[in-house]
């Protein structure tokens, strides 16, 4: 079995904005996602300095040894108003570090955040339908396919179809089905 380092999941910070940049550019990141290639710094920066309520976090490794390397980035984006307890979730991982967990763990760490600290009863997000590891990841916390949409998105010239997935959580004291 192979050892890969060990993941710190933290808020990400201005001084990330860098690391996210070149991460959101990688061909796989933006094959994956729905990401435009050459995101810049300063977008990133403003996106960083614009959150408001929603939730960005970074997951990083010491590579080499005292160097810390972003390896992925997931936000949670909570609903207003009459969709104050929706929130949207986005998650990436760096190109060259695919199939270790650290999306895995991204995500459990903005799932907690939804169901304890904020309440969110419904969580969502979009996916590329041929994203299957992906999708089997949020098919592993309870997130469902809900609906595709065909032609959803441009990529590499050609439209491609994109899944909406949802999970529910039952509000706390509610009766079982």
């Amino acid at each position: 079995m192979t050892e890969f380092p060990a993941l710190t999941i933290r808020a990400a910070e201005a001084g990330d904005a860098a690391a996210l940049a070149e991460m959101g550019n990688l061909p796989g990141v933006r094959h994956g996602t729905l990401r435009m290639p050459y995101d810049t710094q300063g977008r990133v920066e403003r996106r960083l300095a614009a959150r408001g309520a929603n939730h960005f976090l970074v997951g990083v490794i010491e590579h080499p040894v005292g160097v810390q390397k972003v390896v992925a980035e997931g936000g949670l984006m909570p609903g207003q108003r009459r969709r104050s307890h929706v929130g949207e979730i986005f998650l990436i991982v760096h190109d060259d570090h695919v199939g270790r967990g650290y999306g895995k763990a991204i995500l459990r760490a903005l799932i907690d955040i939804a169901d304890n600290w904020l309440g969110l009863r419904r969580l969502e997000l979009d996916v590329n339908t041929d994203n299957r590891a992906a999708i089997h990841l949020y098919q592993g916390f309870g997130f469902e396919i809900e609906g595709t949409r065909r032609g959803d998105a441009m990529r590499d010239g050609g439209l491609i179809d994109s899944h909406v997935m949802g999970r529910l959580r039952a509000a706390p004291g509610a009766m079982p089905d």
